[in-house]
């Protein structure tokens, strides 16, 4: 994964530096995402794969499926990944771009996992505890999961924080243990 994640970088940066120029962060954004997810498909990852398609041949199958989202310019991102056979990273690529977007945009995507659903005024105290422990804007996506049996995990990037029933119980546990 860390090779694929080399391999994309370069890449990355490069639509970045483009769309932050053209200041369409968003349609980059989106053709980006698009064309990860076609990248992930087992059956177009065969296609990717085999010799027999031509670097024309599979950006023709990219620009038929993405419709009119996909510009000249993502055509011709397309065509630098497809001749020199990088097609397959183009999920790395898609997360590093956001990755990039968010510090230069200063947001950051949190995900709240909670026992029992949240109510409006308690995602709303967690997004301004966040931003004031982040510094940045929070946008989040919220699950349920029961077996938390209560309280939230809320993890953004690199950080996780664990104030779960079940993640107290276990730190519990391994502290009796040792």
């Amino acid at each position: 994964m860390a090779e694929k994640i080399t391999i994309a970088r370069p890449y990355a940066n490069a639509v970045f530096e483009l769309a932050q120029a053209q200041g369409n962060y968003d349609q980059w954004s989106g053709a980006l995402n698009a064309f990860a997810d076609l990248a992930r498909d087992p059956e177009i990852q065969i296609l990717i794969d085999d010799p027999r398609y031509t670097s024309d041949q599979l950006i023709e199958l990219f620009v038929e499926i993405g419709g009119d989202t996909v510009t000249d310019a993502a055509k011709n991102f397309l065509k630098v990944l497809a001749d020199n056979d990088r097609l397959s990273v183009l999920p790395e690529i898609a997360t590093l771009f956001e990755q990039l977007r968010a510090e230069t945009e200063e947001t950051i995507e949190a995900e709240i996992i909670s026992a029992k659903p949240l109510t409006e005024d308690q995602l709303n105290e967690i997004a301004t505890a966040l931003k004031r422990r982040l510094g940045r804007e929070v946008t989040f996506s919220c699950k349920t999961d029961e077996s938390l049996l209560g309280g939230v995990v809320i993890r953004a990037g690199d950080l996780v924080i664990d104030g779960s029933a079940i993640g107290k119980l276990n730190q519990l546990a391994t502290s009796l243990l040792h």
